[in-house]
C-alpha cells in the first residue's frame, strides 16, 4: 500500500513522496478506506505551497477528496459499514491520495453504490459549492436569473447543471469561443465571452432581466461587469480568487444600489453544518450524479506511481476535464 505524504512546505513535485506501507492501524472509531478514484484539485496545490487558508502541518497526507469502499471498521463503529461505498469529506483531515486510508468514521458519509466512481470522486468539493452558492444567499426561485464568471471551470458547470435542475437561468462569462460552446452543449442559457463592454453585453444578453445573483471565482474585472446587472439589493458570492485578488466590485453599486458581498469556503460548512444536513446534502448530489444530471469531463486517470505525470497534467494550461487518480 503506497500513500503520498507531503514532507516540507515548497513545490509539491520537490516536497511529496510516495510512501510505502504506511500505518494502517484502524482505532476503535475508524474504518480503512480502499480508495476507488481520487481527484487532483486545485486546493491540494495550494496546500503543498503553502498558499491556501488552511496551513497543513507536515508530514501531510495529501488528496483532498475522493471516494472508496471500507473494507475494515473499528470497535465503535459498526460492522454495516464495510463493503459500502464511502465518500471522504474534504475536511483535510485525512488524505486520499493513497491505495487505502484511515479515517475517522465521522469523515465518512454512506453512499449508493449506483454512480461512477470517477464523477463520485469529484463530489467533495465542486459540486457542494455550487449547490452551497445557489441555496446559501438568496432565496432563488425557477426562473430567476444567475450570472458568473469561470463559467467552464468545474464549479461553473455544476452550477448550470444545478441551476438547470432548479428551473433557475444562467448568464456564464468565459475567455474563449471554444469554450462557449461547450457551455452551450451542456445547457448553459446565455454565455459571453470575456472583452471589450462586457457589462454592456451581458445586459443586452439579458434583453432586461436582472440577476438576482452574481458568483466569482476569479476576483478580475468579469465580476464587475456582471454585478452591473444585478438587481437593486442583490448579491455578488466570492468562492474564489484565481487572480489572488479580491472581487472588483465598483463603489457605485455597493454604494448607491446596494449590493451585498458575501463569501463562501466549504470548510466553514462542514465545520458548523449538522450531521443530517451533510448527509442529506451529500447523498442528494450523489444521486444527481448518478442520474447524469451533474457531470464534468475526466481528462485522464493516473495509478498513484504516476504521480508526477499527473500533476503535470492536471497544472495544464488550457487543459479540459479533470484528472484524477484511480489506485
Amino acid at each position: 500500500m503506497s500513500q503520498l505524504i507531503l514532507k516540507a512546505i515548497g513545490t509539491i513535485e520537490a516536497n511529496v513522496e510516495l510512501v510505502d506501507s504506511p500505518d494502517l492501524s484502524v482505532g476503535a472509531d475508524e474504518a480503512l478506506v480502499r480508495i476507488e478514484a481520487a481527484a487532483i484539485n486545485p486546493v491540494d496545490f495550494m496546500l503543498a505551497a503553502g498558499t491556501y487558508g488552511y496551513q497543513a502541518q507536515v508530514p501531510f497526507a495529501l488528496g483532498t477528496e475522493g471516494v472508496g469502499r471500507v473494507v475494515r471498521t473499528g470497535d465503535s463503529v459498526g460492522a454495516e459499514l464495510i463493503g459500502r461505498r464511502v465518500l471522504i469529506l474534504p475536511n483535510y483531515q485525512q488524505g486520499t491520495w493513497a491505495d487505502e486510508v484511515v479515517v475517522k468514521a465521522s469523515n465518512l458519509i454512506a453512499l449508493p453504490d449506483e454512480g461512477d466512481p470517477l464523477q463520485l470522486a469529484m463530489l467533495g468539493v465542486n459540486p457542494l459549492t455550487a449547490h452551497l452558492l445557489l441555496t446559501e444567499f438568496v432565496d432563488l426561485r425557477p426562473g430567476d436569473w444567475i450570472g458568473q464568471n469561470l463559467g467552464n471551470s468545474a464549479v461553473g458547470q455544476y452550477v448550470i447543471g444545478l441551476a438547470k435542475h432548479l428551473g433557475l437561468k444562467t448568464v456564464s462569462v468565459v475567455r474563449r469561443e471554444e469554450a462557449a460552446a461547450r457551455l452551450h452543449e451542456l445547457g448553459a442559457d446565455l454565455v459571453v465571452v470575456d472583452g471589450d463592454d462586457l457589462a454592456g453585453r451581458i445586459k443586452q444578453a439579458l434583453d432586461g432581466a436582472e440577476l438576482k445573483l452574481a458568483l466569482d471565482g476569479t476576483g478580475d474585472s468579469t465580476i464587475g461587469a456582471l454585478a452591473q446587472a444585478v438587481e437593486y439589493g442583490g448579491t455578488v458570492a466570492s468562492y474564489s480568487s484565481v487572480t489572488g485578488q479580491p472581487p472588483a466590485v465598483g463603489l457605485g453599486d455597493y454604494v448607491y444600489r446596494q449590493l451585498s458581498l458575501r463569501g463562501l469556503w466549504i470548510v466553514n460548512w462542514l465545520t458548523n453544518a449538522p450531521r443530517a444536513e451533510q448527509e442529506k446534502t451529500y447523498t442528494e448530489l450523489a444521486g444527481l450524479i448518478a442520474a447524469g444530471v451533474l457531470s464534468v469531463e475526466v481528462a485522464a486517470t493516473y495509478p498513484l506511481a504516476d504521480y508526477r505525470k499527473a500533476w503535470q497534467h492536471a497544472q495544464q494550461a488550457g487543459r479540459s476535464g479533470k484528472v484524477l487518480f484511480r489506485p
